[in-house]
């Protein structure tokens, strides 16, 4: 079985970031931890910003994939809180970095990505149009991060309760139409 270059360099980086945070990292100190040559860090990423990027996506894909394995929209919400709980020490030296900026962009891009894909792949005939769906995927993108950046800042989290919170404010789908959640 082929060697997966990007993941050894990927699974290498956040490890480093658990330790000493992002702005510490170094190419140099990165293939030293990888024991690659500069030459075969380059061939795969630009600098420590696509290392990041390619993670971020790459984690966006393992959890849509396992989203689309849940019934419950409440299911799914509580295994994207959980997940990110189990990352949140990284997630919290990712943005405690001085590319706090970028990387919060980074995230609201991936999650973004991941509802427009759950949407995609579970929503059926959605009645909104293009412009209102772009809106509808900004709002929830920008929501669904805080609340996760959230979470993570927290102390201790009930994943279901807040998932659950996060459901009622979901739209309901009724009829083949979207409507307002009754809780609203």
């Amino acid at each position: 079985m082929p060697v997966n270059m990007k993941n050894i360099i990927a699974d290498a980086f956040a490890k480093m970031a658990k330790k000493k945070g992002i702005d510490k990292i170094t190419v140099k100190a990165l293939i030293d931890e990888c024991n690659i040559s500069r030459q075969t860090f380059y061939y795969h990423f630009r600098d420590i910003m696509e290392v990041i990027e390619w993670s971020i996506e790459e984690s966006v894909k393992r959890m849509l994939a396992r989203s689309l394995e849940i019934e419950s929209p409440e299911d799914a919400v509580e295994l994207l809180i959980v997940s990110t709980l189990e990352q949140r020490t990284l997630i919290c030296r990712l943005m405690d970095s001085q590319k706090r900026g970028q990387i919060e962009k980074l995230f609201v891009q991936a999650t973004r990505m991941y509802l427009q894909e759950l949407i995609r792949n579970r929503g059926g005939e959605v009645a909104l149009n293009y412009s209102d769906m772009e809106t509808v995927l900004d709002f929830w993108s920008f929501g669904l991060c805080g609340m996760l950046f959230k979470c993570c800042e927290a102390g201790e989290v009930d994943a279901k309760s807040v998932a659950a919170q996060i459901c009622r404010l979901l739209p309901e789908k009724r009829g083949g139409e979207i409507k307002r959640s009754a809780a609203l």
